[in-house]
């Protein structure tokens, strides 16, 4: 069976042409930026051609408005306080006729750590075992 076959291009004759066409597409580019930066001049005009009169009165208030935004997003405003611990905690009820505990402070420098939490688990005794009534 004859197969025809076609004269297929150089290896240089294929990197030339790969070459024109990244230049053309290079070219294309070029032209659509250019493009795009003529459009953005002309929105410049035109803001700046209606806006022609900013007053001492209007740069104080935009300083106000973006000295607030700045402050809003580096710290959020507190709206009050807070527990430490999940509002449900709250709920869960103390056995009647519990008693607040007296206990000391751990002051870090007089005993060591665990002894002081073993003393605050046997003062609370039954309420030691729920987290919620032990961290209240």
């Amino acid at each position: 069976m004859p197969v025809l076959v076609a004269s297929t291009p150089s290896l240089e004759e294929q990197v030339q042409e790969l070459q024109r066409k990244l230049a053309e597409k290079e070219a294309e580019i070029a032209n659509l930026a250019t493009c795009l930066e003529n459009r953005k001049r002309e929105k410049v005009n035109e803001v700046s051609s209606s806006n022609t009169a900013i007053t001492l009165q209007d740069i104080k208030e935009l300083v106000a408005q973006g000295t607030k935004e700045y402050h809003a997003t580096v710290s959020p405003p507190v709206l009050g306080y807070g527990n430490p611990y999940p509002s449900h905690y709250d709920s869960v009820p103390f056995p009647k006729g519990y008693q607040k505990p007296n206990f000391e402070k751990f002051d870090g420098i007089n005993g060591s750590p665990h002894e002081h939490l073993a003393h605050l688990y046997s003062t609370c005794d039954e309420t030691a075992l729920n987290d919620a009534l032990l961290i209240r």
